[in-house]
C-alpha cells in the first residue's frame, strides 16, 4: 500500500477499520468462515451460509461503512431473511474493513471478486448482489466491470459521486477535495453514476431509498436510475420515515415486499 494511498485513507475510514467482532445473539455455528482473494492478492474474510429450503440462487451482501462491515447484514436480520427464502449468501468484509487486508481504494474489485467467488462456491444457478451505501455504490461500479457475475442487484441508499456523499463529512470532505488535485484519476475512476450507463449483461436493478435519509436522498436514485435506464431493467421504491441504510429495520413489511419478489422474478 502507498504512502499516499495510507495517508488518504485516514480521514476517510480510519474510525471504522477496526478488529471485527461478532454481532450478538448471531449463532457462530450457523456460519462457515471463508477466505478469498481480489485483483491484488489481499486476502479478503467472508461468512457462508447455505440457503434454506429449495435453493432460489445465491447472494452477495456488501455492507455499508461501519465498523460492523460485514457484521451488518447479521445484525440487523438480512442474512437470516436471505437464507430463509432460499439463497446461498455471502457476506464479506471489503479491504481494510473487518478481517480483509488493506490494499487500496478499488472496492469494486473487492466485489466483483466476492461475486465470482460466491458462483464458483455455489456451482449453479444465479448469482445477485445486496449492496447499501458504500456497498451498493461500489457494487454498481463492479457490475460495469468485463464478467461481471451478478445478473439482478438490490440497492439501498446509493450515492451518485463520492462528492455527493462526503461532503456531510468537512474533514473527509476536504481530503476528497485534495485527492483530487494530487491524484485525480481516483475519484474518476469511482464514479457509480457513470458507470450505471454502462452496466454489463442488462441486469436487473432494484434501487432503495428511505425519504428520512439525509446522505443519499432520493433525488440520488432518481439520477441513478436516469443513468442506469438504457443498460438495466431499473425501478426504485422509497420509504417512508426511513433513514440511511435501514430500511429492513424501520420498514421491515414494505422491505419484504418489495425485495423478496424482485429477487424471485430475477431468477427467472
Amino acid at each position: 500500500m502507498s504512502r499516499l494511498h495510507r495517508l488518504l485513507r485516514k480521514p476517510f475510514f480510519g474510525r471504522f477499520e477496526v478488529p471485527w467482532v461478532w454481532p450478538a445473539d448471531v449463532n457462530v455455528d450457523d456460519w462457515e468462515s471463508v477466505q478469498f482473494r481480489n485483483s491484488a492478492g489481499a486476502r479478503l474474510a467472508g461468512l457462508w451460509g447455505v440457503a434454506r429450503g429449495a435453493v432460489r440462487g445465491t447472494l452477495v451482501l456488501a455492507h455499508p461503512m461501519g465498523k460492523a462491515a460485514k457484521g451488518f447484514w447479521l445484525r440487523y436480520g438480512h442474512a437470516e431473511v436471505f437464507r430463509d427464502a432460499g439463497y446461498h449468501v455471502l457476506a464479506f468484509d471489503a479491504n481494510g474493513f473487518g478481517e480483509s487486508e488493506a490494499v487500496s481504494f478499488d472496492y469494486p474489485d473487492d466485489i466483483w471478486w466476492a461475486g465470482r467467488w460466491a458462483a464458483d462456491r455455489a456451482g449453479s444457478g444465479t448469482v445477485g448482489l445486496i449492496g447499501a451505501s458504500f456497498g451498493a455504490g461500489w457494487g454498481l461500479c463492479a457490475m460495469a466491470r468485463e464478467g461481471s457475475p451478478f445478473s439482478a442487484a438490490v440497492l439501498e441508499g446509493v450515492f451518485p459521486t463520492l462528492p455527493d456523499f462526503w461532503r456531510h463529512y468537512p474533514v473527509a470532505y476536504a481530503a476528497l477535495r485534495l485527492s483530487q488535485v494530487v491524484w485525480p484519476s481516483l475519484e474518476r475512476g469511482l464514479r457509480p453514476e457513470l458507470d450505471a450507463t454502462r452496466l454489463r449483461g442488462q441486469p436487473r436493478v432494484l434501487l432503495l431509498y428511505g425519504d428520512a435519509d439525509r446522505f443519499t436522498p432520493p433525488s440520488h436514485g432518481e439520477r441513478l436510475a436516469r443513468a442506469l435506464a438504457p443498460s438495466s431493467d431499473v425501478s426504485m421504491q422509497v420509504f417512508a420515515g426511513v433513514g440511511h441504510t435501514y430500511a429492513l429495520r424501520d420498514a421491515r413489511t414494505q422491505y419484504l415486499q418489495a425485495v423478496l419478489p424482485f429477487l424471485a422474478n430475477a431468477d427467472r
